[in-house]
């Protein structure tokens, strides 16, 4: 077995050839151990179990007009998919599962519909909404998005608010991450309690039900063929749809691998290992072994406090955290998920090993938006039955021969240490596991493979597509950070290249992502955290976060449009506007100063998404003499006679002083 030093953290696990995104629901694959599936007669069978829950499925799946949700791209139609709950339980209750068909902008569709699902309802609409706006695939492609079963758009969603905040807890303390899940298996048992109580069954959450979610809705829509997009650990769910379903399959489309019989947590360790190496490659030598900074760091935040304040979104309060190294680990992978975010952490690691652990503030924030974003515990529940039972043991570091002691764990991902202890706590049974075993497809697929995803390994995405879609081709996308097929012009127009003619050769390679989000360099930037929450206000319209700079904009904007039209009316009289001039300086360096702020400061985001994480290009401080020339001029304003000048001279200091304060603090000092 291969085990790979991953920041720190040795890979390990029976055929450690697996992995997967961790609650970010992006996945992929891994080359190490591809079990060899053409024609077995024990994947076959499993394909025939899965069909049988398919079959038994079709008497009960039936499909509603509904009206679309606000926001539906206008034309689209919209119903319900009635289905079991649990296919194998003849008494279970049935759930609605929300669909969405965007049709092909030139009717009658010249090509076969594509089919989205992703992790979640509202990611699948924004990759269904990129490919219905594409010009070539939205023309001749109907795109349907089928809702996940236990989404928050069914009508039996699961949710458990409270595993998630008390998952979001854990950063407040400093004990094991295995201790730190006491709270987190506790509420998912109250949750799962509650949907028997209501009458559900939690078995019914799994690969082989989804799978047959997608074969109900295809006959009910009255498709003969479409072609299938998955992303993360749903392209297993189109693995599987591709066995029991062949013949309406017309190709799949694999945005990232994840094999049905993969190892989640041994391809995860290699991945974020693989993707911090691709990331020292292409930083010129600034950072030349990020997976030995990332363990330096972690090893360095557990010698010592890393504090700060993270909101959490459920629950809607701030939260005191305190990292532990496992931590650490878990807020770069998650952050790695995001490109933006991506570029931004190689700086930051450096900055953690020389000391400042108050630069993982602006990254905790990321990591808990992301998880949150990933539906946590319906996620959870799902892993326990498809894939938790066959992934890997955690990390450790072996004891020394001979001394009888226990392997010392290592610091690792916290999202799979709660998913074991939440397995090991809720009860709920694991799959079949001669149901992971899915024959090869004889469809043509696209796969396409993140160089720096950091929940998989890309090299494996090419081993497990030619093992399971032997018509598969391999498109490989070089960015910071996980790149999906839709969001990279690139991957895109392989994708359309491809579904207009699947046999056609496409473009192997994608570059445009490296360009797109480059890493951070230290001479790019004036190191601040600070900033980073000024532009999350920008960002969500907060005007709390921009009260003082909306005051100083709003109160030199006036005074420069009074001071004009002052200095039109003195000059059309012949009156002397010596002194008149020399005030009009205050109100037109602070305009001046707020506009180059802008300039610069979002010309600098366009260019590189991540850089608010880290600080703000090392022009910005020096912008900060035009606010000091604009004090100094307010000097002559105070010689100005009448009430209203003095009071204009007491309002223009006390406005000026604030904004000095708050740009030094926001963007001067180093934080």
């Amino acid at each position: 077995m291969d085990r790979r030093r991953a920041i720190g953290i040795r890979a390990t696990g029976a055929g450690a050839a697996i992995a997967i995104l961790a609650f970010s629901l992006m996945g992929a694959s891994s080359a190490l151990a591809t079990p060899s599936h053409a024609g077995s007669a024990a994947s076959s069978a499993a394909a025939g179990d899965a069909a049988s829950v398919s079959d038994a499925a079709a008497p009960r799946a039936e499909i509603a007009p509904a009206d679309c949700p606000p926001g539906a791209p206008g034309g689209s139609t919209c119903g319900t998919l009635t289905v079991p709950e649990n296919r194998n339980n003849p008494s279970t209750r049935t759930i609605g599962l929300p669909y969405l068909v965007m049709p092909a902008s030139q009717q009658p569709a010249v090509g076969v519909p594509v089919l989205v699902m992703t992790g979640s309802s509202a990611q699948s609409t924004a990759v269904a909404e990129r490919l219905a706006g594409d010009p070539s695939i939205g023309a001749a492609h109907d795109i349907v998005v089928l809702a996940q079963r236990g989404g928050s758009e069914t009508t039996a969603p699961f949710r458990c608010d409270p595993a998630v905040t008390a998952y979001i807890g854990t950063m407040t303390t400093t004990d094991t991450p295995a201790e730190e899940m006491g709270d987190v298996v506790t509420a998912m048992q109250a949750c799962i309690a509650d949907m028997i109580a209501e009458g559900g069954d939690p078995s019914g959450y799994n690969r082989a039900q989804t799978a047959a979610d997608v074969v109900d809705l295809r006959g009910a829509l009255g498709y003969p063929t479409w072609t299938l997009m998955g992303q993360g650990t749903t392209t297993s769910v189109m693995q599987t749809v591709a066995a029991i379903d062949p013949a309406a399959v017309a190709g799949v489309v694999l945005d990232g691998f994840v094999p049905a019989d993969s190892d989640l947590k041994g391809l995860a360790y290699a991945g974020l290992s693989a993707a911090l190496t691709n990331l020292s490659s292409r930083s010129s030598d600034e950072y030349p072994d990020l997976p030995t900074t990332l363990s330096d760091a972690g090893t360095l935040v557990g010698e010592e406090s890393a504090n700060g304040i993270v909101s959490d979104p459920v629950s809607q309060r701030d939260r005191y955290y305190d990292l532990t190294a496992s931590d650490v680990v878990t807020l770069t992978q998650l952050a790695l998920g995001d490109p933006a975010a991506a570029e931004s952490v190689p700086f930051m690691l450096n900055r953690v090993t020389g000391g400042e652990t108050n630069s993982l503030q602006p990254f905790a924030d990321v990591a808990v938006e992301r998880l949150v974003a990933g539906d946590p515990a319906l996620t959870w529940l799902e892993q326990c039955q498809d894939w938790q039972p066959f992934w890997s043991a955690d990390p450790t570091q072996p004891a020394a021969e001979g001394s009888g002691e226990d392997p010392t764990p290592l610091p690792g991902l916290t999202t799979f240490v709660a998913a074991d202890r939440i397995c090991s706590g809720i009860g709920v049974p694991a799959v079949d596991g001669g149901t992971r075993s899915i024959p090869a497809s004889g469809a043509p697929a696209l796969v396409f493979a993140s160089d720096t995803d950091p929940d998989l390994p890309s090299d494996s995405v090419s081993g497990f597509a030619a093992a399971s879609f032997p018509r598969s081709q391999v498109v490989r996308m070089q960015s910071n950070g996980a790149a999906s097929a839709t969001s990279l012009d690139c991957g895109l127009q392989q994708l359309s290249s491809w579904l207009a003619s699947p046999e056609t050769p496409v473009q192997t390679d994608c570059t445009d992502g490296a360009d797109r989000y480059p890493v951070i360099a230290a001479d790019d930037v004036h190191e601040t955290i600070r900033v980073a929450s000024v532009v999350e206000s920008v960002r969500t319209l907060d005007p709390l976060g921009l009260v003082v700079p909306l005051v100083f904009g709003a109160f030199a904007v006036l005074w420069l449009l009074g001071w004009v039209i002052t200095l039109i009316v003195q000059a059309a009289r012949r009156e002397p506007v010596g002194l008149l001039i020399a005030s009009g300086v205050p109100p037109i360096t602070g305009v001046a100063f707020l506009a180059a702020a802008w300039i610069v400061v979002s010309g600098a985001i366009a260019a590189t998404p991540g850089l608010p994480l880290v600080g703000v290009p090392p022009l910005v401080p020096w912008l900060g003499i035009l606010l000091g020339v604009g004090f100094l001029a307010i000097i002559p304003v105070w010689r100005l006679r009448g009430r209203g000048a003095a009071a204009l001279a007491a309002g223009a200091t006390l406005v000026w002083i604030a904004m000095m304060v708050w740009f030094a603090w926001i963007a001067v000092l180093s934080s």
